[in-house]
């Protein structure tokens, strides 16, 4: 079962990267993990308790207390929970040594992108480099730690990654710590759909972001989740969907999609003003998964792709 969920997981992820706000997303692949150490192969692990200044130091538990905590203008937010030994966990101790992680949360920009990744106990981190210290630019009273013209590292819970597609465009992490520090106001620019979202820490996965120009909605979110039936004791999975401002055509769509269910999976779907918002549940896997997938599917199908020209 533990691999039928991080199949699930991946999937969700992959659905996330071909449909939200376009070239944002892929900032992570072009400058990501394995970038923090660069090609030198001397490295240093120093740990967090010797980078002098202001280190972050707040939590999030689900997207609505997440946009708090990221700069005004983002597109879209992902929040994933990570498990021993998965690949993000394994990437976390290759580039953060005795950081322990439960989830990291991804804000991405036009111009990049921030990762946040709530440790448990921030002395025992180290941060691997390549040079003997790391360097720093000053900020506010944060020591925001040069990994390359295309990332800075901010110390602490969470550890801040900011990463960027043009070296001249390297403010993201300064404006993350203006919101850090009250200078600034979180983003509100998801506010309208995450309140109708579930105020829940139950998820493996959340989704929320602003659909492409001339797309059959305006934003989208997506809570997927798995949990134990108190009365079967078997493992059941729901999927959360809100649709903020569908055209008709994309309703009905989703209410056909929901009349030729799957037998043992159930979608409800409740329509107030411009929200669409529907559940869907179901205790197999592989039948959930089909409905889903389908689902993705529709809505991948009423976007407008970022490099469409149509």
């Amino acid at each position: 079962m533990q691999e039928e969920k991080n199949k699930w997981i991946k999937f969700g992820a992959i659905f996330a990267i071909l449909i939200m706000v376009g070239s944002a997303v892929f900032v992570g692949i072009l400058y990501g993990w394995d970038s923090l150490t660069g090609d030198d192969n001397t490295t240093t692990e120093y740990p967090f308790t010797d980078i002098p200044g202001t280190h972050t130091n707040f939590t999030f538990k689900n997207a609505k207390d997440g946009a708090q905590h990221v700069p005004e203008g983002v597109l879209s937010i992902n929040i994933l929970k990570i498990y021993s030994n998965d690949t993000i966990d394994q990437k976390v101790q290759e580039n953060f040594p005795g950081a322990v992680s439960s989830k990291v949360m991804t804000a991405s920009y036009q111009t990049g992108m921030l990762e946040y990744y709530p440790v448990e106990n921030e002395s025992n981190v180290s941060m691997v480099i390549n040079n003997s210290k790391p360097q720093y630019d000053d900020y506010e009273g944060y020591n925001i730690v040069f990994i390359s013209p295309y990332q800075r590292v901010i110390a602490g819970s969470p550890i801040v990654i900011a990463s960027f597609f043009n070296y001249t465009e390297n403010t993201l992490a300064k404006k993350a710590v203006d919101v850090f520090e009250g200078k600034a106001s979180g983003s509100t620019n998801l506010n309208d759909i995450l309140a109708h979202a579930d105020d829940t820490e139950t998820y493996d996965e959340i989704i929320v972001y602003k659909a492409n120009d001339g797309s059959d909605y305006d934003k989208y979110y997506q809570r997927s989740s798995q949990y134990v039936n108190t009365t079967t004791f078997t493992l059941a999975f729901q999927l959360e969907s809100i649709i903020l401002n569908p055209n008709d055509a994309m309703k009905q769509d989703v209410r056909n999609l929901a009349a030729n269910a799957t037998e043992g999976v159930e979608f409800t779907i409740t329509e107030e003003g411009n929200v669409m918002k529907t559940y869907v549940d179901g205790s197999d896997y592989t039948t959930f998964m089909k409905d889903t997938n389908a689902l993705y599917q529709l809505i991948s199908t009423h976007t407008k792709q970022a490099n469409s020209t149509a």
